[in-house]
């Protein structure tokens, strides 16, 4: 059996319509979106994760790490999206900054940023054998580099992965280096194939054109007891201040 799988932080829908034609042409699997949001970013009181649904006529589960203070249909999160006749047989939410709600004036605040709740959206897929496919998005720093609550977070998330015994694919938005102690810990149980990857940000939409260039690898996808072909890096059209990662897996 085989699969498709994509994996793109949007920035909250900036470039949603390119989203959406992108993966109607690529005719995706599975997909892995974080800053997936309404109320919060660049779409306003858009409904994202309803509007991809929608368009891309897929199936999803959401789950919402944030929300702003007294505005109860504002989100912000990871969402997993997949075709239809796909098969979910379980569901796990692993939370590794607990769940808080801020004011729209704090989620600006850069002191604020070490305090917001990040999770892994994990699903287990019944294929022609069970397979994990786990959606996480760490936590944002000043810069990309180790601090102690980014590598508390990896611990957690180290911790759920190890547990697990059938296949998986792992994807997200670590927001730190090939270097820091999380991508470390995970390269010792799973192949990353990312690793030899430079650069997965978009000098032509990321706001901080200072890291350009170089850029900095942040995104990462890993699989476990999986045969795997064809995985690159999504750098030739503009879907978001990310780049997207694409693979085949054979199930």
């Amino acid at each position: 059996m085989n699969l498709s799988f994509f994996h793109l932080n949007i920035q909250t829908g900036r470039n949603l319509e390119q989203i959406i034609d992108y993966v109607k042409k690529e005719s995706f699997d599975i997909i892995h979106f974080q800053e997936v949001s309404r109320g919060i970013g660049r779409r306003g009181s858009d409904d994202t994760f309803a509007i991809l649904k929608k368009e891309l006529g897929y199936q999803g589960e959401l789950a919402i790490s944030l929300r702003i203070k007294n505005e109860e249909t504002s989100y912000f999160g990871n969402a997993t999206l997949y075709k239809n006749g796909l098969q979910v047989k379980n569901k796990k939410i692993i939370w590794l900054n607990p769940y808080v709600e801020f004011t729209r004036h704090e989620i600006s605040m850069q002191e604020v940023m070490m305090r917001f709740p990040r999770l892994a959206l994990a699903l287990q897929f019944q294929l022609k054998k069970e397979v994990w496919f786990v959606n996480t998005h760490l936590a944002w720093g000043p810069t990309p580099e180790d601090k102690p609550y980014k590598i508390e977070q990896g611990k957690i998330l180290s911790s759920f992965i190890s547990t697990l015994e059938e296949p998986f694919v792992l994807s997200g938005d670590f927001n730190v280096t090939k270097s820091s102690q999380i991508i470390k810990d995970l390269n010792t149980f799973a192949t990353n194939h990312a690793e030899q990857l430079s650069n997965t940000l978009n000098p032509r939409l990321h706001r901080v054109t200072s890291l350009f260039p170089p850029g900095l690898a942040v995104d990462f996808i890993y699989t476990n007891k999986l045969f795997t072909s064809e995985f690159s890096l999504v750098n030739d059209v503009d879907l978001s201040d990310h780049f997207g990662l694409k693979i085949k897996l054979d199930i």
